[in-house]
């Protein structure tokens, strides 16, 4: 069955390090979204084309249906779905509440779910079903963007 993914933004497509300066070995492409400034390495757009092809993919993220526009446009991606709570709350701690039923319902269908965001260490475990497998870009770093080595093979192109 096909993986359910929620995938954020900021510090996993926007590299927060490169936004702030930090050198890269990797090329960052700026685009202006919503304006904003966000820094996205060059092998992003195919590494995220690689995980639609692979997985029913919603955003899960504080750019809401924004993320569909430029960020969308420039990763090759089309519209996909989008967790939202209804409000405009601009911190994360609305995500899991918002996320809990979808999360759930692929849960119950026996699909595998990955969440990827930049949870520092602090995925919310204790505010979802049990059985998410979180992907933490800032995990082992204080320099959070997504790379390929963070990613289990069945999200990846064969």
């Amino acid at each position: 069955m096909q993986p359910l993914v929620l995938l954020d933004v900021d510090g996993v497509i926007n590299d927060l390090g490169a936004l702030c300066g930090v050198g890269r070995s990797h090329e960052i492409e700026v685009i202006r979204s919503n304006g904003y400034a966000v820094h996205i390495p060059a092998y992003m757009p195919g590494l995220i084309r690689e995980i639609t092809g692979n997985a029913e993919v919603w955003w899960c993220t504080t750019w809401r249906q924004r993320a569909n526009g430029e960020i969308a446009a420039h990763l090759g991606i089309g519209t996909l779905p989008v967790v939202d709570d209804g409000t405009r709350v601009r911190n994360t701690g609305w995500k899991a509440a918002a996320a809990s039923r979808l999360i759930a319902e692929a849960l119950d269908q026996g699909r595998p779910v990955y969440w990827i965001e930049d949870f520092y260490g602090n995925p919310p475990r204790e505010q979802v079903p049990s059985g998410v497998v979180f992907i933490d870009t800032a995990a082992d770093t204080h320099d959070p963007v997504l790379r390929r080595s963070q990613l289990p093979a069945e999200l990846l192109a064969a």
